[in-house]
Protein backbone atom coordinates (compact mmCIF):
# COMPACT_ATOMS: atom_id res chain seq x y z
CA UNK A 1 0.00 0.00 0.00
CA UNK A 2 1.22 3.48 -0.90
CA UNK A 3 2.08 5.60 2.17
CA UNK A 4 3.08 8.93 0.60
CA UNK A 5 0.98 11.15 -1.62
CA UNK A 6 2.14 12.95 -4.73
CA UNK A 7 1.83 16.71 -5.00
CA UNK A 8 -1.17 16.34 -7.33
CA UNK A 9 -2.88 13.93 -4.93
CA UNK A 10 -2.44 16.45 -2.11
CA UNK A 11 -3.81 19.26 -4.29
CA UNK A 12 -6.85 17.16 -5.19
CA UNK A 13 -7.50 16.31 -1.53
CA UNK A 14 -7.24 19.93 -0.43
CA UNK A 15 -9.36 21.44 -3.24
CA UNK A 16 -12.84 21.07 -1.90
CA UNK A 17 -14.66 22.06 1.25
CA UNK A 18 -15.73 18.44 1.79
CA UNK A 19 -12.29 17.08 2.59
CA UNK A 20 -12.71 14.89 5.70
CA UNK A 21 -11.40 16.45 8.92
CA UNK A 22 -9.27 13.36 9.54
CA UNK A 23 -7.49 13.89 6.22
CA UNK A 24 -6.96 17.59 6.99
CA UNK A 25 -5.57 16.68 10.41
CA UNK A 26 -3.02 14.34 8.80
CA UNK A 27 -2.03 16.88 6.14
CA UNK A 28 -1.60 19.58 8.81
CA UNK A 29 1.67 17.89 9.75
CA UNK A 30 2.98 17.65 6.18
CA UNK A 31 6.59 18.79 5.70
CA UNK A 32 5.57 21.14 2.86
CA UNK A 33 4.40 24.58 4.07
CA UNK A 34 2.09 25.04 1.06
CA UNK A 35 0.16 21.93 2.15
CA UNK A 36 -0.26 23.24 5.70
CA UNK A 37 -1.31 26.63 4.29
CA UNK A 38 -4.08 25.00 2.26
CA UNK A 39 -5.20 22.98 5.28
CA UNK A 40 -5.43 26.22 7.29
CA UNK A 41 -7.49 27.77 4.49
CA UNK A 42 -9.93 24.86 4.14
CA UNK A 43 -13.41 25.62 5.52
CA UNK A 44 -13.71 22.08 6.90
CA UNK A 45 -10.59 22.27 9.07
CA UNK A 46 -11.39 21.67 12.74
CA UNK A 47 -10.60 24.09 15.57
CA UNK A 48 -8.16 21.53 16.97
CA UNK A 49 -6.19 21.43 13.72
CA UNK A 50 -6.27 25.21 13.36
CA UNK A 51 -4.90 25.51 16.90
CA UNK A 52 -1.97 23.31 15.88
CA UNK A 53 -1.35 25.34 12.71
CA UNK A 54 -1.46 28.63 14.66
CA UNK A 55 2.06 27.85 15.91
CA UNK A 56 3.48 27.01 12.47
CA UNK A 57 6.91 28.48 11.65
CA UNK A 58 5.63 29.91 8.37
CA UNK A 59 3.74 33.19 8.71
CA UNK A 60 1.53 32.52 5.68
CA UNK A 61 0.16 29.39 7.36
CA UNK A 62 -0.67 31.45 10.47
CA UNK A 63 -2.26 34.11 8.23
CA UNK A 64 -4.70 31.55 6.84
CA UNK A 65 -5.50 30.35 10.36
CA UNK A 66 -6.24 33.96 11.31
CA UNK A 67 -8.73 34.25 8.44
CA UNK A 68 -10.46 30.90 8.86
CA UNK A 69 -13.96 31.38 10.36
CA UNK A 70 -13.57 28.08 12.25
CA UNK A 71 -10.70 29.47 14.31
CA UNK A 72 -11.61 29.58 17.99
CA UNK A 73 -11.37 32.72 20.11
CA UNK A 74 -8.62 31.04 22.15
CA UNK A 75 -6.52 30.59 19.00
CA UNK A 76 -7.32 34.12 17.81
CA UNK A 77 -6.07 35.44 21.17
CA UNK A 78 -2.77 33.66 20.55
CA UNK A 79 -2.51 35.05 17.01
CA UNK A 80 -3.44 38.57 18.19
CA UNK A 81 0.07 38.81 19.64
CA UNK A 82 1.85 37.12 16.72
CA UNK A 83 5.21 38.61 15.69
CA UNK A 84 3.94 39.04 12.11
CA UNK A 85 1.97 42.27 11.55
CA UNK A 86 -0.19 40.75 8.80
CA UNK A 87 -1.21 37.82 11.00
CA UNK A 88 -2.44 40.33 13.61
CA UNK A 89 -4.16 42.39 10.91
CA UNK A 90 -6.01 39.34 9.60
CA UNK A 91 -7.11 38.33 13.10
CA UNK A 92 -9.00 41.64 13.20
CA UNK A 93 -10.94 40.55 10.08
CA UNK A 94 -12.03 37.21 11.52
CA UNK A 95 -15.78 37.10 12.36
CA UNK A 96 -14.97 35.48 15.74
CA UNK A 97 -12.77 38.36 16.88
CA UNK A 98 -14.11 40.03 20.02
CA UNK A 99 -13.40 43.49 21.43
CA UNK A 100 -11.00 41.89 23.87
CA UNK A 101 -9.02 40.33 21.00
CA UNK A 102 -9.02 43.68 19.16
CA UNK A 103 -7.51 45.28 22.29
CA UNK A 104 -4.84 42.55 22.37
CA UNK A 105 -3.94 43.41 18.77
CA UNK A 106 -3.69 47.11 19.58
CA UNK A 107 -1.52 46.47 22.66
CA UNK A 108 0.68 44.05 20.71
CA UNK A 109 1.14 46.57 17.90
CA UNK A 110 2.06 49.29 20.40
CA UNK A 111 4.57 47.06 22.18
CA UNK A 112 6.22 45.96 18.95
CA UNK A 113 6.44 49.56 17.71
CA UNK A 114 8.07 50.71 20.96
CA UNK A 115 10.86 48.12 20.52
CA UNK A 116 11.90 49.52 17.15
Amino acid sequence: MKTTLSKQEKINLLKGPNTPQETLELLATDKEPWVRERVAKNPNTSQKTLELLATDNHYYVRQEVALNPNTSQKTLELLATDKDFYVRKLVAKNPNTTEYIERLIIMSNAQLCSYQ
